[in-house]
C-alpha cells in the first residue's frame, strides 16, 4: 500500500516556499515601487514570527525535510532585517554637566489638534510634559467634505502642492492665541500643520515645498540648532484596495513621499550646525526609506528601554513605529540623555517621544 502524504506538511512548505519568494521581492523593492507600499503596512514582527512558525513546524515534524528547513531559515534570516527590535540599550551621554546644558524634547503627531476632542484636556497634556522644545504634528482638521454646511471653502487646503490631485480635505486652524496663553515665555513657529513651541528663541523657519517637514533654527545657550519636523504622507490610503482609485493614491502617495524624503536628506546634508530630526515618518524600518536616515545618524530608541518600540495605533491594534527621533552620528556637540515613549492618553493615535538631549555650550 502507498502511504498517504500528510496534505498539512506539504501545505506548509508550499507556503513556506511562497514566503521566501515574496522575502526576496521585498527587499529587492521595498521603497522602490510604489506597488511594494502596500506591504508596508505589515507590522515589521511578522516578518520574523512567519518565517518562524514555519521552521518550528518543520523541526517538530515527524519527517524532516532539509531543503524546506535551509528555506524557513533562510526567510527567518532575511525576515531579522527587516524587524524593527531594540536588542543593545545604549547609555546616555554621561560628558562633563558643566560644559553640556540638558535641553527636554517633546515630539507627538496630535491627529488633528482639538478635533473632535477636549481641548482643555489637549494642553494639559501638553503642559504636563514640561518640555523646552514642543515638536508638535497635525496642526490642522482633517477628513473634511467641502460641501458640508458652515465650511469656509477659503480655509480648506490639500496635504501635499508638491505632487497634483490630492483634494482639499483638510481646514486650516488658528489656535495660536491659545498656545500663547497656556505657554507664556515661549516663542512659537508654526508652517502649515507644522508646530515648534521654544523656551529658547526660533531664529529662523519654514516648511519644505514638499509640505512634509518643516526647518527650525533655534538658539539654544548660544549655539544655534537646527530642529526637524517632520510628518511624511502616510504610504496609502485607507481606501477599498479593490478599486482603481486606491491604486492611483497609492502611486501620488509613493510620488510625494520620494519629494519629501529625498528634500529631507539634501537639507541634512546641507546642514553643518548640530540638528535634530524628529516626528512621524509614516514608515516602519521595513519600507527601506528610513535607511537613509538610520545611515548616517544616530536613532534614539537606543536610548529607550523599549525591545520592540511602538509608537502607532489603528483600530486599538498597536502594531508599528511611525514615529522616529534622531541625532547626527558625528556630531559630540550633541548628545542623547533619555528617550522615552508617551502614552497619548486618547488623545491622537500617536504617542509622543520625550528626549533629553545634551547640548555642548
Amino acid at each position: 500500500m502507498h502511504k498517504i502524504k500528510n496534505p498539512f506538511g506539504s501545505t506548509l512548505r508550499i507556503l513556506s516556499v511562497l514566503w521566501l519568494i515574496f522575502m526576496f521581492f521585498h527587499v529587492m523593492l521595498t521603497g522602490k515601487v510604489f506597488l511594494w507600499s502596500f506591504f508596508g503596512s505589515i507590522p515589521t514582527f511578522f516578518f520574523v514570527i512567519i518565517p518562524l512558525a514555519f521552521l518550528v513546524c518543520e523541526v517538530l515534524g515527524k519527517k524532516k525535510n532539509v531543503l524546506a528547513l535551509f528555506m524557513a531559515a533562510i526567510s527567518l534570516v532575511m525576515g531579522f532585517t527587516q524587524l524593527d527590535i531594540n536588542l543593545f540599550r545604549q547609555k546616555g551621554g554621561n560628558a562633563a554637566s558643566d560644559i553640556y546644558k540638558e535641553i527636554k524634547i517633546f515630539n507627538w503627531n496630535t491627529e488633528c489638534w482639538d478635533q473632535n476632542k477636549d481641548k482643555d484636556e489637549l494642553y494639559r497634556f501638553l503642559k504636563k510634559q514640561d518640555a523646552d522644545i514642543y515638536i508638535l504634528q497635525e496642526y490642522l482638521y482633517g477628513s473634511i467634505d467641502p460641501q458640508s454646511p458652515g465650511i469656509d471653502k477659503s480655509r480648506l487646503f490639500n496635504i501635499c502642492s508638491a505632487v497634483p490631485g490630492f483634494p482639499p480635505a483638510y481646514l486650516e486652524i488658528d489656535d495660536t492665541e491659545r498656545m500663547r496663553k497656556e505657554f507664556p515665555g515661549y516663542y512659537l513657529a508654526v508652517n502649515k500643520q507644522f508646530v515648534v513651541i521654544s523656551r529658547f528663541p526660533i531664529q529662523a523657519s519654514h516648511a519644505d515645498y514638499s509640505d512634509q517637514y518643516s526647518v527650525n533654527d533655534i538658539e539654544i545657550y548660544g549655539r544655534a540648532v537646527r530642529f526637524f519636523n517632520v510628518h511624511m504622507l502616510l504610504h496609502i490610503e485607507p481606501v477599498n484596495p479593490f478599486t482603481r482609485h486606491f491604486y492611483e493614491t497609492m502611486e501620488r502617495r509613493y510620488a510625494a513621499r520620494r519629494i519629501g524624503f529625498d528634500n529631507l536628506r539634501r537639507d541634512i546634508e546641507n546642514t553643518s550646525m548640530p540638528y535634530f530630526i524628529s516626528g512621524d515618518f509614516n514608515s516602519t524600518k521595513a519600507m527601506g526609506v528610513m535607511d537613509m536616515l538610520t545611515k548616517d545618524n544616530t536613532d534614539a530608541v537606543k536610548y529607550s528601554d523599549e525591545l520592540i518600540p511602538l509608537t502607532f495605533n489603528f483600530k486599538g491594534l498597536k502594531f508599528w513605529r511611525f514615529d522616529y527621533a534622531f541625532i547626527p552620528r558625528d556630531n559630540t556637540n550633541i548628545q542623547i540623555k533619555e528617550y522615552k515613549g508617551i502614552y497619548h492618553q486618547g488623545l491622537s493615535d500617536h504617542d509622543g517621544l520625550k528626549i533629553v538631549l545634551r547640548l555642548n555650550i
